[in-house]
C-alpha cells in the first residue's frame, strides 16, 4: 500500500533472457561467411586474371606473388609483433640460394630444394633471432641490418661457392614451369597455401599473445608470458616464409644473386606493409601489388623513381597512417550507407 491508500504493484522486475548459443552462432555466421568468401573470390579472380593478361604482365604477376609472401611474412614481425627487422632479406636470399646452389653443386632436383629452402631459412633464423632479440627497438633493427650486410658480403666474396657478384644463373626449374601460365598457377597455389597458414598463425592463441606483447610488453611479461620465446618463434616462422618467398622468386627469375640478401631488399616488404596497412592481414599483399606495378611504371617514365616513391610513402604516412586497406577497414560502412540513403531521400524531395 502507498501512503495515500492505493495499492502498489509488487510484480518482480523483468529479467533479461539469457543469450542462447544459437543467437551467438547466428550473429557469427555472417562474419564466418565473409572470411570464407573473400579468399575464395580473390583466388578465383587471380586464376582468371592469369588467363586474361598478356605475357609481360603475367611475368610481373609471378614476381608479385613472391613479394606477397615476402611482405606478409615480414608483417608477422612488423604488424603482429611490433618488431622492425631489416634482416628478412637474409632468409629471402637464402631461400633463393638454396635452390640455385643445390642445382649448381649437388645437382639436386628443383622440388627437393624448393621444399628445403624454407626449412634452411628457418634454421638460420634461430641463431640470428637468438642474438638479435637480445636487443630491443632501434637496436634490434640495427642488429638485423648488420646480419643482412654480413650475409651480403659473404655471398659476394665467396666466389667459389656462390659465384660472387655474378650470382647463380641456370635452368633450375622444370621446363613445364618455364611456361608463364604454368609458373603463375604454381606460384599462385603456393601463395594461397602460405597466406592461409600465416592467417592461421595470426588467429591462433600464439598470435593473440604476440599482439599483446606488441601493445604492452611489460604487462605481458608481468602476466607470466615468456616474451623472448614468443618473439623468437615469430622470428623463425617469418624466416620460414621469407625463405619460401625466395624460392618462389627463383621460379620467376631463374637466378640467385647477392643483392637479394642486402638490407635494402629488407626495406621493400616494409614499404609494402606501410602502403597496404600493417594492421591488416591482407594489407601487405595489396601493398606488394601497388609497389611492384607502381615501380615498373615509374622506372619506365621517371629517371628519379626513388624520389617519387619516397614522396608517395611520405603522403601515405602523413594522411593514411593505417595504410590503404587499414584506412578502408576503419570506415563504418553502416553509417556510410545510412548517410548515402539519407542523401538519396533528400534528393528525392
Amino acid at each position: 500500500m502507498s501512503s495515500n491508500g492505493t495499492p502498489t504493484s509488487t510484480a518482480p522486475p523483468e529479467e533479461k533472457a539469457p543469450v542462447s548459443s544459437e543467437s551467438v552462432a547466428t550473429k557469427a555466421r555472417p562474419q564466418l561467411l565473409r572470411n570464407i568468401a573473400i579468399p575464395v573470390v580473390l583466388t578465383i579472380f587471380m586464376v582468371v586474371l592469369g588467363f586474361v593478361v598478356g605475357g609481360n604482365t603475367l611475368t610481373t604477376l609471378e614476381e608479385v606473388l613472391a613479394l606477397v609472401v615476402f611482405a606478409t611474412a615480414t608483417n608477422l614481425l612488423l604488424g603482429q609483433g611490433g618488431l622492425v627487422s631489416f634482416g628478412q632479406a637474409v632468409f629471402y636470399g637464402i631461400g633463393a640460394y638454396t635452390v640455385g646452389l643445390g642445382w649448381l653443386h649437388w645437382h639436386l632436383s628443383f622440388w627437393l630444394t624448393f621444399f628445403l629452402a624454407p626449412v634452411v631459412s628457418a634454421l638460420v633464423a634461430i641463431p640470428v633471432g637468438l642474438v638479435a632479440l637480445r636487443a630491443r627497438k632501434l637496436y634490434f633493427a640495427l642488429s638485423t641490418l648488420a646480419f643482412s650486410e654480413l650475409a651480403y658480403q659473404l655471398a659476394e666474396s665467396r666466389y667459389n661457392f656462390t659465384q660472387g657478384a655474378n650470382g647463380v644463373f641456370g635452368p633450375f626449374i622444370p621446363s613445364r614451369l618455364t611456361i608463364p601460365i604454368n609458373g603463375y598457377l604454381f606460384l599462385l597455389t603456393v601463395t594461397v597455401i602460405s597466406l592461409l597458414l600465416m592467417w592461421k598463425v595470426t588467429r591462433s592463441p600464439f598470435g593473440l599473445v604476440l599482439r599483446s606483447i606488441r601493445e604492452n610488453r611489460e604487462r605481458a611479461q608481468a602476466l607470466g608470458v615468456n616474451v623472448y620465446w614468443h618473439q623468437l618463434m615469430a622470428f623463425v616462422v617469418s624466416g620460414f616464409f621469407c625463405g619460401l618467398a625466395g624460392a618462389m622468386f627463383v621460379v620467376y627469375s631463374q637466378s640467385a644473386y647477392p643483392e637479394l640478401l642486402d638490407w635494402t631488399s629488407s626495406g621493400s616488404p616494409i614499404f609494402m606493409a606501410v602502403i597496404g596497412g600493417m594492421g591488416t592481414f591482407l594489407g601487405p599483399a595489396l601493398g606488394a601489388f601497388i609497389y611492384q606495378f607502381g615501380h615498373d611504371e615509374l622506372v619506365r617514365y621517371v629517371s628519379d623513381w626513388q624520389l617519387v616513391l619516397g614522396g608517395v610513402l611520405l603522403l601515405i604516412v602523413m594522411f593514411w597512417p593505417d595504410g590503404i586497406l587499414g584506412s578502408l577497414t576503419k570506415v563504418k560502412w553502416s553509417e556510410w550507407r545510412k548517410s548515402f540513403g539519407s542523401k538519396g531521400s533528400d534528393s528525392d524531395d
